[in-house]
């Protein structure tokens, strides 16, 4: 299990990158060397992983400048993406609230459109990924894939404290962004202003999961966990042990789902 990382320990790993099209992101880095920050400290580049990758968790903060567009693409790995501030389009659909897009390896999805405001947004991987494979280029390498093809947007419900979130929750309240498929895919926020312990799915019922603090603070594994902290749990790890702050905690828990031959 990785150690809980704040915004602010990831913020000191933060990178510039201007993409092909001329759009401008800065790279925070929280688990993992991400290959904006491979170039940046000039490593050497990786060789392509065979499918799936080898379970190596790579998260990290975008910042997507004002009035920019990031074009339609896909990636060699699993990924979910938490959107957290700024306006903007993810394809046709508006970026309205907190928002959880999941796209499975090999899934080309939608234009990324920031408004004024720009957006910003968690890339979070449980495998090695190059690069975005921008479409139509590279369009060929997804022959005899489609059948693989899932990726979606999930709403994420208000938080505590917030003018249409719950005040005071004694229990747990679990709500589903993402609903529980087979092979483990799933994503729930887990609120509490209360004493009672978080409890999220069994880790190897999956093949990786995050949490991410969206508001609050709490305790992950006797680790203090401010707002924005992020962690990874691996599927043969016992499940974290979280407990609120004395104002509460909401908290996301994204789990990746189970590969043949991984």
């Amino acid at each position: 299990m990785t150690s809980v990382i704040t915004h602010e320990q990831a913020r000191n790993q933060r990178n510039h990158y201007r993409l092909p099209n001329g759009t401008d992101t800065w790279i925070s880095s929280y688990v993992g060397i991400n290959s904006v920050e491979r170039r940046a400290k000039g490593l050497p580049s990786r060789p392509l992983e065979s499918f799936p990758p080898p379970l190596e968790p790579i998260a990290f903060l975008v910042e997507q400048g004002p009035n920019t567009m990031i074009p339609g693409h896909y990636h060699q790995a699993d990924q979910f993406q938490v959107f957290i501030s700024g306006e903007g389009k993810f394809g046709i659909k508006p970026i309205e609230g907190l928002t959880v897009h999941y796209a499975m390896a090999f899934t080309p999805y939608a234009p990324i459109h920031a408004d004024s405001t720009g957006v910003e947004y968690y890339t979070l991987r449980n495998g090695w990924d190059p690069g975005a494979r921008w479409m139509p280029e590279h369009r060929e390498a997804l022959k005899g894939r489609t059948k693989s093809y899932r990726h979606g947007l999930g709403s994420i419900p208000a938080l505590i404290g917030d003018a249409e979130g719950p005040t005071h929750v004694e229990g747990v309240l679990a709500q589903i962004v993402v609903p529980a498929e087979d092979d483990g895919l799933m994503s729930t926020l887990f609120q509490t202003t209360g004493v009672a312990p978080i409890t999220g799915p069994t880790p190897n019922s999956g093949r990786g999961q995050y949490w991410l603090v969206l508001k609050g603070q709490c305790q992950i594994n006797q680790q203090a966990a401010t707002e924005r902290s992020l962690i990874f749990v691996a599927p043969n790890e016992p499940a974290p042990v979280i407990t609120a702050g004395k104002e509460g905690v909401a908290i996301l828990c994204m789990q990746f789902p189970k590969r043949e031959n991984a």
